[in-house]
């Protein structure tokens, strides 16, 4: 019979067996709604794996959806039934992803998500990068050395997830939240190279809603080279492989440093043509300086002579003036000295007291007189007043 669900639980052994739980899931809930046991002995697992290789993208792991042909066996000495698988339809695998994909990228698509993260503009400097991918793995390994080797001051904020298997979409969202909290430039999801189902949990719904909801941009760089994922479709950007999303990075951080020293050519070009342009404008004013210097001086001192000469005779003049001044007020002076009227023969009386006597009321009899004449004073006594 054929039935198909969702390998978990996978354990390979060294002599060639192999054995895991097909489970079928609820739709809605996506709880374990049935399981089975199945054992893949080695004969039928060669037989598998030739099948496998005629449909590439395809391996068994935990995660993937298959659908499997074998017949119910039970083992009598535990009391366990199981499924003992002889045969795989690669096919329907392959379908159901690509019917998965298709779906949530409809859905994104009828919500205006799908391009979401597109519209972040990428820094200049995207040195603060989140990185989610497994920590062990190449791609890790890859990425880091790309950006160790730049020479930049990367600062990678890494998140260590299992990217395949049961749970993986679940742990690489959370991944991604983690990472939305931090002050970071930029966020890069890498996996290295494998069958399309081991890329199962990067074209989950879950996976594909966190990066459309990131804040900053989200590069991808899931090794494979044909098929696309959703989170590729959803992410900003898509790279080839986690080396390329590394080197894109630097590509980015390499461009602000050409645009920086050609920013800073260009500023000391113009500061250089502009101090040529001001020693030039100097050097002209000082040859003018020096042609004109001997005229500006002739003129000067033309104009100080004259000065002089004006000075000089003004200072004559308000000489002579003074001078003529001075002689008017000492011809005033002798006119109305005292001594001039005395040789005239006129006297002047005052009183013991020294004050001058100009009426004859203004003395009594016995007042002591001082008559002052131009040679002497006469002293007198008032007999009668």
């Amino acid at each position: 019979m054929w039935v198909r669900g969702e390998i978990q639980q996978l354990k390979r052994y060294p002599n060639g067996h192999a054995y895991f739980e097909l489970v079928e899931k609820h739709e809605t809930l996506g709880g374990v709604r049935a399981a089975v046991s199945v054992a893949l002995f080695r004969d039928a697992r060669m037989e598998v794996n030739r099948a496998l290789k005629k449909t590439p993208g395809v391996v068994i792991s935990d995660g993937v959806e298959v659908r499997i042909c074998g017949r119910v066996d039970y083992y009598p000495k535990t009391g366990r039934l199981q499924f003992k698988m002889t045969g795989i339809d690669p096919v329907f695998t392959v379908g159901k992803l690509a019917a998965d994909r298709d779906r949530v990228l409809r859905v994104l698509a009828e919500e205006g998500i799908l391009r979401a993260n597109a519209a972040h503009d990428v820094p200049l400097v995207p040195l603060r990068v989140g990185l989610v991918s497994s920590g062990g793995s190449a791609a890790f390994r890859d990425f880091a050395h790309e950006l160790e080797v730049s020479g930049h001051a990367f600062q990678v904020a890494h998140v260590d997830v299992r990217v395949q298997g049961v749970g993986a979409s679940r742990r690489v969202a959370y991944a991604l939240r983690q990472l939305a909290t931090l002050a970071l430039d930029v966020v890069v999801v890498v996996r290295g190279g494998g069958a399309r189902s081991d890329l199962a949990a990067f074209d989950a719904e879950i996976v594909a809603r966190a990066i459309a909801g990131m804040p900053v941009p989200v590069f991808t760089g899931i090794g494979h080279e044909v098929d696309r994922t959703v989170s590729d479709e959803v992410a900003h950007t898509c790279c080839k492989t986690p080396t390329a999303a590394a080197a894109l990075l630097v590509e980015h951080v390499d461009d602000f440093d050409a645009r920086l020293a050609w920013f800073g050519h260009r500023v000391s070009a113009h500061a250089h043509r502009a101090c040529a342009l001001a020693r030039r404008q100097v050097d002209d004013l000082a040859r003018r300086a020096r042609r004109s210097a001997p005229g500006v001086l002739a003129r000067q001192r033309h104009a100080l002579d004259g000065h002089r000469h004006h000075l000089a005779d003004v200072g004559r003049r308000s000489t002579r003036r003074a001078g003529q001044r001075l002689d008017a007020a000492q011809d005033r002076l002798r006119a109305l000295d005292p001594r001039r009227v005395l040789e005239r023969g006129y006297t002047i009386t005052r009183d013991a007291g020294g004050k001058v006597v100009r009426a004859a009321s203004a003395v009594t009899k016995g007042d002591t007189l001082v008559t002052e004449t131009a040679d002497g004073s006469v002293r007198s006594t008032v007999e009668e007043g």
